[in-house]
């Protein structure tokens, strides 16, 4: 079997899981990711369609396994879980794969994806500040002026996926707010 490594960054959730989507139906199927590669199987192309998704609790607990059983009950697979990412995948002649049907749940989804990022961005802005400070100090090491700098960097990187996350989140509020009248 052929394997390809692929390094790629993404932020937005959708963008990857289209990504992937796209590699498969040139007939490269994601076997496993860690830190930014991703390894990719030789197979049929348009074999699978893949699904990314967001656990509760950082993937720990009762809870995530019942999930991630009850997704492969449906027939789809785990391809691999790591930490609170769980990648999915289901053969295309199963027929079409979602794991969100409705937009309650699709905004649950949204919501744990707004706590990491503003978790992130608010520890980020907060190291930001302190190495900042330390800087400033008789005894300011130049490492903590670029601490800050990174710190405050990730931060402002984390905001364009945020602010497209609380977007779409905000119209999925209206689409349920239209449904409720």
């Amino acid at each position: 079997m052929t394997e390809m490594k692929k390094y790629k960054v993404f932020f937005h959730d959708a963008k990857e899981e289209k990504w992937i989507n796209d590699m498969s139906a040139k007939g490269w199927h994601l076997t496993n990711y860690n830190y930014r590669f991703y390894t990719f199987e030789k197979g049929e192309p348009d074999e699978y369609t893949y699904r990314c998704d967001l656990l509760d609790n950082f993937g720990f607990g009762k809870a995530a396994k019942e999930y991630i059983e009850f997704v492969e009950s449906t027939g789809a697979e785990k391809v691999f879980k790591r930490l609170h990412w769980v990648y999915f995948r289901q053969h295309r002649n199963l027929g079409p794969f979602e794991l969100y049907s409705d937009a309650t749940s699709k905004l649950s989804y949204i919501n744990r994806m707004l706590t990491l990022y503003g978790t992130v961005i608010f520890l980020n802005a907060i190291s930001a500040f302190a190495n900042g400070g330390l800087s400033f100090t008789d005894s300011g090491l130049r490492m903590n002026s670029f601490l800050s700098g990174v710190n405050s960097g990730l931060s402002a990187v984390l905001l364009i996926p945020t602010v497209g996350l609380w977007l779409r989140r905000r119209k999925l509020k209206k689409k349920l707010t239209l449904f409720e009248v």
